[in-house]
């Protein structure tokens, strides 16, 4: 009876410690967060093929975080932005990742660009409980499935591609689709919003074909979607394959209407092409700020853009901006005391934050990771000489 006394002594001795020591141990101390800084990383396309778009974003992020540098910070700490070359390549961004993960411990991973690297990154920054912030891809596997922490800032490409459709078919008496995709996750984003779309509006099967990332020749994909006799194709295309695609067409006599999502939907296609994207269709979410058109108060941001980095600023550039303006309200509004959880749940209670450059507003929830609303988000745009020239809002 006494052995058992005090064997129950030792134990309620020994909890008792345990507690007094778990109430007086520091907190284990959050990844990528000190007295006066907050580490960010990213991974960019510096080099390759989709480096006009990872060197604007890069610049657009850099220039959001001087701007909130000079005001001050967040809750007195600076922002320290680390961005690593992926050159578009997964082997690359999995090196990229786990240096920013592991040798520069960042809170966040903010704006990292490309469906196949994120595919990669994304998994093992959540798994370190490193926020994952707004990568540079409207894939749905960006916000789906859920996770407390990721969070997406674009309409994703199915969507696009359903809205793109249904207006073709319904405005321009479109009858059957085709498909052009890069054959990875990216590519079949805007394969399915097309397959979706078409069996919703009862039309005959689509006609796909595929590509390797970096494909130059595009000689059989185009055959093919010729002989199928589409009248609208579909690209799950960037730079280099939207002009490519277009150019070997023509070369044919193949003259469907052309559809490309956001990932192309920039200046370039136009600018590189040399009148080969002439009558092209594009997708977006934000329309691209063409100098001469906008609001001085743009032109104010374009100007300071261009004497910060000798480059005039694209909507590449404010992608990488507006996302990180969004993610620092988050950044604020978890308080002094910051956690990659109180981040989250400060992005969760953001509502209809406007976008100062004319694109959809920001909105998540506790259960929504997804910024735009998905079905009403889509602008549709065509290229006719030397600029984008809106048309309308689409939706399906």
């Amino acid at each position: 009876m006494k052995r058992r006394n005090f064997f129950r002594l030792g134990l309620s001795f020994a909890a008792a410690l345990a507690t007094a020591t778990a109430m007086t141990a520091p907190a284990a101390a959050q990844q990528g967060i000190s007295d006066d800084k907050i580490v960010l990383g990213s991974h960019q396309p510096l080099s390759g093929p989709v480096a006009l778009w990872g060197v604007p974003v890069t610049n657009g992020m850099r220039m959001a975080v001087e701007e909130i540098n000079a005001k001050g910070g967040i809750h007195g700490r600076q922002l320290e932005l680390i961005v690593e070359d992926s050159a578009y390549q997964q082997n690359k961004a999995a090196q990229a990742g786990d240096k920013l993960i592991k040798k520069d411990k960042v809170f966040a991973m903010v704006g990292p660009l490309g469906t196949p690297t994120n595919m990669v990154t994304m998994p093992r920054a959540l798994k370190k409980g490193v926020l994952n912030i707004f990568p540079v891809s409207a894939a749905k596997e960006m916000f789906e499935p859920y996770h407390k922490l990721k969070f997406a800032a674009f309409t994703p490409y199915d969507d696009q591609m359903r809205a793109a459709v249904k207006y073709f078919v319904e405005k321009e008496g479109v009858k059957k689709i085709g498909v052009l995709y890069q054959d990875d996750d990216f590519g079949k984003n805007i394969l399915l919003g097309c397959e979706e779309q078409a069996k919703a509006m009862g039309l005959p099967e689509v006609v796909k074909t595929n590509f390797k990332r970096g494909s130059k020749d595009f000689s059989s994909q185009i055959a093919k979607l010729k002989s199928g006799e589409v009248d609208l194709v579909c690209l799950g295309t960037i730079i280099g394959e939207t002009i490519g695609s277009m150019a070997t067409a023509k070369k044919i006599g193949f003259n469907p209407k052309f559809v490309v999502s956001s990932a192309g939907y920039v200046p370039e296609n136009i600018t590189l092409a040399k009148g080969l994207t002439e009558g092209l269709y594009g997708t977006s979410q934000t329309p691209i700020p063409y100098y001469e058109d906008v609001s001085d108060t743009i032109k104010v941001w374009m100007d300071k853009y261009k004497e910060r980095f000798n480059k005039t600023a694209v909507l590449q550039s404010v992608a990488g901006y507006e996302l990180m303006h969004t993610f620092a309200i988050a950044l604020e509004g978890a308080g002094k005391d910051i956690t990659a959880e109180k981040v989250a749940e400060a992005m969760e209670q953001i509502k209809d934050h406007p976008s100062m450059f004319g694109g959809a507003p920001m909105s998540f929830s506790k259960d929504d990771h997804l910024g735009p609303d998905k079905r009403n988000s889509a602008i549709l745009s065509k290229v006719v000489g030397p600029k984008w020239q809106k048309l309308q809002n689409i939706s399906y």
